[in-house]
C-alpha cells in the first residue's frame, strides 16, 4: 500500500476517535452527577436518622424520669402505709388486751355473784338470818366496752378534739358516741 493510504486510514481513525471521545465524556459526567446525586441522597438520609434517634433518646429518657419520679413516689406511699398498718396492729394489740381484762372482770364478778347466791340458801337454812344483799354491779354499756380508750380520755376531762386525735376518730364520731353513753346509762 502506498503512504498516502496510510495517512488516509491514521486521519480516519483519528476523526472517529474525536467523534467517540466526546461521547464519553458525556457519559462518564452523566455518571459522575448521578454518583454525587446519589451521595447527596445518602447524606440527607443520614442526617434524618441521626435527628430521629436523638429524638428517640431524648423520649427514651423522658420516659425514664417519669417512671423513676413515679417509683419514687410510690415507694413514699408504701412507706406511709405501712407505718399506719403499724400503728393499726398496735392499737388492735392494745385493744385485745383491754377486752381480754374486760372480760376477766366480768368473770370474776360472775364468779363473785354465783358465790354470794350459793351461800345465802346455806346461810338460810342454817340460821334463818336476813339475806345480804349483794351489791348489784353497774351495769357497763355497750359502748363503753367498745371504746374504753375514748371514756378514760372523757373522764380525764380531756376535749372532745383532743379525743378525737388521739383515738384517731373525727370529732363528730366521738360526740355521737358519747351521746349514745349517755342515753344508754339513763336507760
Amino acid at each position: 500500500m502506498q503512504p498516502w493510504v496510510y495517512i488516509v486510514l491514521v486521519g480516519a481513525v483519528a476523526i472517529v476517535y474525536g467523534m467517540i471521545l466526546p461521547v464519553r465524556r458525556k457519559e462518564e459526567g452523566a455518571e459522575k452527577q448521578s454518583l454525587k446525586d446519589t451521595e447527596a441522597a445518602l447524606e440527607l438520609y443520614m442526617a434524618d436518622l441521626e435527628r430521629e434517634n436523638e429524638e428517640m433518646l431524648q423520649l427514651v429518657s423522658s420516659i425514664k424520669q417519669q417512671s423513676q419520679n413515679t417509683k419514687t413516689a410510690l415507694q413514699e406511699e408504701i412507706a406511709v402505709l405501712r407505718e399506719q398498718v403499724a400503728g393499726l396492729e398496735k392499737t388492735t394489740m392494745l385493744l385485745d388486751a383491754r377486752l381480754t381484762a374486760e372480760e376477766k372482770g366480768l368473770l370474776q364478778l360472775t364468779a363473785f355473784t354465783k358465790d354470794n347466791a350459793a351461800r345465802q340458801p346455806a346461810d338460810d337454812a342454817s340460821g334463818g338470818a336476813e339475806p345480804v344483799p349483794v351489791p348489784k354491779p353497774k351495769p357497763v354499756s355497750s359502748i363503753k366496752l367498745r371504746y374504753p380508750r375514748l371514756f378514760e380520755l372523757h373522764e380525764q376531762g380531756k376535749s372532745i378534739d383532743s379525743i378525737a386525735k388521739t383515738a384517731g376518730l373525727q370529732r363528730g364520731e366521738v360526740q355521737l358516741i358519747l351521746q349514745l353513753a349517755k342515753q344508754e346509762e339513763s336507760v
